[in-house]
């Protein structure tokens, strides 16, 4: 049987067709450089802590900067955020940024921190060639950061913030992550900080990852069962109820200070997935990640790597791949590329509601 001849008509494209799965649509790799932390946040880990990784496991500097030309010189990808765990406890966090700002084609490399030690850490980071810094604070009362960290203070923070200012960063954020009950009679407090600083003041959704439990939430205590190594997830249904949506928070800012005006998102540095806004009278911003409320896989444009060595494409439930152990058996830049592109492939189209990973691995 002879069929007719017709047109041919393409396909439509698929909506994921450069994102989630398209190694082309990654614009950042994550980069943590330790899972060890001086905080034991409340949303982060438990609060005995974690089983750390072998110090053995963890990636060198020079493996580091080997993906990081790998992932310039065969992918085009030029924006690198240093994480944790928290990245200024690395011993000699000031040699690997000079490393990685000699290699050529990084357009971007910045860092997220707790800020506990950048009092002494920010000029230096500044004169090795970091551009940009965004300092995790999720209480501005003394008393309640400590209870959210357990271990941190906050005036020690903030100063490390004004000294960040005075050695020059211009683009400094803050995360704040929302928890009900916790932090959500201080939403207002925080916008305020944009009326007179030039910084941006990001709302993060509470995402339950790993062994994390917002203790206060429930009368009954964690029990062993509920807690376990790095690696486990026991206890992430609790402090569930912590969660609050960004619409709810946004809706407590104006309340207080007046209509949030949108900003053009291509005008804020970085290439985070923040919707971004300002205050009417306002000099610096204001933005909120919504990944529980408004999940962006359909857009994400970030690929991450671990402490020892996995690229990890989802943080809440993507597929794994481990590279150390080709790292450190000589890989060539193309196969180490060719792994970045198989992670890719592995993102689900949605996250799940729950993190399978602690978060103190991950660096956010």
């Amino acid at each position: 049987m002879r069929l007719p001849v017709v047109d041919p008509v393409p396909a439509p494209p698929s909506p994921f067709e450069t994102g989630p799965t398209s190694i082309s649509a990654v614009r950042v790799l994550r980069i943590s450089i330790t899972d060890r932390c001086n905080f034991r946040c409340v949303y982060c880990m438990p609060g005995e802590g974690v089983r750390w990784q072998p110090r053995e496991d963890i990636l060198t500097f020079e493996e580091i900067a080997r993906v990081v030309r790998a992932a310039i010189d065969v992918h085009g990808i030029r924006r690198f955020k240093l994480t944790g765990g928290e990245p200024t406890v690395r011993h000699g966090l000031l040699d690997l940024v000079r490393l990685l700002r000699r290699i050529d084609g990084i357009e971007d490399l910045s860092l997220t921190t707790n800020g506990a030690l950048l009092e002494s850490l920010a000029a230096p980071l500044k004169e090795c060639g970091l551009d940009r810094i965004t300092v995790s604070i999720d209480s501005l009362r003394p008393d309640r950061f400590k209870q959210i960290t357990r271990t941190g203070d906050l005036m020690t923070v903030l100063r490390g913030l004004d000294r960040c200012q005075d050695a020059g960063f211009a683009s400094l954020k803050i995360n704040c992550v929302t928890m009900r009950g916790t932090n959500d009679d201080e939403f207002a407090d925080f916008a305020r900080l944009t009326l007179n600083r030039k910084l941006t003041v990001r709302f993060i959704e509470y995402m339950p990852l790993g062994d994390a439990a917002i203790l206060h939430t429930s009368d009954r205590p964690v029990s062993s069962s509920e807690t376990g190594p790095a690696g486990g997830c026991g206890a992430q249904d609790r402090g569930s109820d912590a969660f609050i949506s960004e619409p709810e928070v946004r809706s407590r800012i104006e309340s207080e200070l007046g209509a949030l005006e949108p900003v053009d998102r291509s005008t804020e540095p970085g290439v985070g997935p923040a919707s971004v806004y300002r205050l009417e009278r306002g000099v610096g911003r204001i933005g909120f990640i919504s990944a529980m409320s408004a999940p962006f896989c359909s857009t994400c444009n970030r690929l991450r790597l671990t402490a020892d060595g996995v690229l990890r494409s989802c943080l809440f439930d993507g597929g794994e791949v481990s590279i150390r152990e080709l790292l450190r058996s000589g890989a060539t830049p193309r196969e180490l590329a060719e792994e970045m592109t198989r992670c890719v492939r592995l993102k689900p189209q949605v996250h799940s509601a729950h993190g399978n990973q602690q978060m103190s691995r991950m660096g956010g």
